[in-house]
């Protein structure tokens, strides 16, 4: 009877035991929790903080650039009536350079194409009998021109893909 109620106390630690590492072990769990709630508010503050500061960069493009077409109108509204009031007046003020709507490779391209088709007429007007050009050589000299894929494309009655192909691999 005593080596029973032996292990019987002894049975009794070793239960209080594993509820004791089992308690530890679920307050450890809900710290991580807690933790990973305390993370996840911070990082939404920040990322509300962030799309708030962008915001704010937004509105005050928008607000110069509202600014700007202002001006840019009040500066040619105000140069109309200046040129009539003091048409005596020797002082001419230098207009702004507008952007241009073709961004400035398309152009450049563009212009370089023009000078060497023009060198190409001038060596060719004797020879009147000029060949029609392929479908390549067609997709090729429009791109070179700044022309979008869909436009040739569209143009030649092929495909997208098949522009782009002839394209590459050319």
């Amino acid at each position: 009877m005593g080596i029973l109620l032996a292990l019987l106390f002894i049975l009794q630690i070793i239960g209080f035991l594993v509820m004791t590492l089992l308690y530890v072990k679920i307050s450890k769990f809900n710290n991580l929790e807690k933790k990973q709630q305390q993370l996840m508010k911070e990082m939404d503050q920040s990322i509300l903080a962030y799309l708030e500061e962008i915001k704010e960069e937004n509105d005050r493009l928008i607000h110069q650039l509202n600014q700007r077409t202002e001006d840019q109108m009040k500066h040619t509204s105000n140069l109309a009536p200046r040129e009539q009031s003091t048409s005596k007046s020797v002082e001419v003020p230098e207009p702004q350079p507008k952007p241009h709507p073709v961004p400035v490779h398309f152009a450049l391209r563009s212009y370089q194409k023009m000078a060497e088709i023009e060198k190409g007429e001038i060596e060719t007007k004797p020879d009147s009998n000029l060949k029609p050009l392929s479908d390549r050589q067609k997709a090729k000299q429009l791109y070179a021109e700044g022309t979008p894929i869909v436009d040739i494309a569209r143009e030649l009655k092929k495909g997208k893909t098949e522009i782009e192909l002839l394209l590459k691999f050319d």
